[in-house]
């Protein structure tokens, strides 16, 4: 049973950096066999067909994701400022992973699948990004005068646009720098003074010139 689950997560490890590198609608079974060196009698043994594999590795991606925010927020003994660069750190790495064409081919060839990774981020990337800013008013690195759900949608409008394929072709920039501009300029607005100065020192920001350091 062990060998068996090493198996499977071997498989969507793999299957994971060839529908990135390559774009899910041009990898097949065959070749994702082939680079695993495994037989199509195994990978068809752990999974039904390639949508299958896209819809697990989507799973675990959201499982992922739930699991290190809830960690993030429950943890004591770090202070607020570290969350904040380690949750951005987090939110970075995936998204740096995204880009026009991939986006492009998933809205195109699984449109269920893209569906459901936009209401995943909806709703459960809504309520964990309310549960930091809400901690990070009470820590005192963000102001108390703004509205936090206010401050939440703000924040989740700009990425909505941002993986907008339409307004993303136009962008003369990455999906990666259009997002560490949002951040730049969302985070600029509702620290403290104090906040400022500890997110400046953390060293996510660079103070001559304002980019955001991951």
């Amino acid at each position: 049973m062990a060998y068996s689950e090493e198996v499977k997560q071997r498989i969507l490890t793999k299957a994971e950096e060839m529908f990135l590198q390559f774009r899910f609608s041009k990898v097949t079974m065959e070749e994702i066999a082939s680079t695993l060196s495994i037989s199509k009698k195994t990978l068809y043994k752990h999974f039904e067909n390639k949508e299958h594999i896209l819809k697990e590795v989507v799973r675990n991606k959201k499982c992922a994701v739930e699991n290190y925010v809830e960690e993030l927020i429950a943890d004591k003994s770090t202070e607020f400022i570290t969350k904040l660069k380690n949750f951005l750190n987090f939110v970075t790495s995936h998204i740096s992973k995204l880009s026009h064409p991939n986006i492009q081919d998933l809205v195109k060839s699984q449109p269920e699948v893209w569906n459901e990774i936009q209401e995943f981020r909806k709703k459960n990337a809504y309520e964990a990004f309310s549960k930091l800013i809400n901690h990070g008013k009470e820590s005192g690195v963000f102001r108390k005068d703004f509205n936090s759900d206010i401050a939440v949608n703000l924040y989740f409008s700009a990425i909505h646009a941002m993986l907008n394929l339409e307004i993303l072709s136009q962008l003369p920039v990455t999906v990666n720098e259009a997002y560490n501009d949002i951040i730049k300029i969302f985070f600029e607005g509702i620290f403290s003074e104090e906040g400022r100065k500890k997110y400046i020192d953390s060293g996510i920001m660079n103070e001559n010139n304002g980019e955001i350091i991951i």
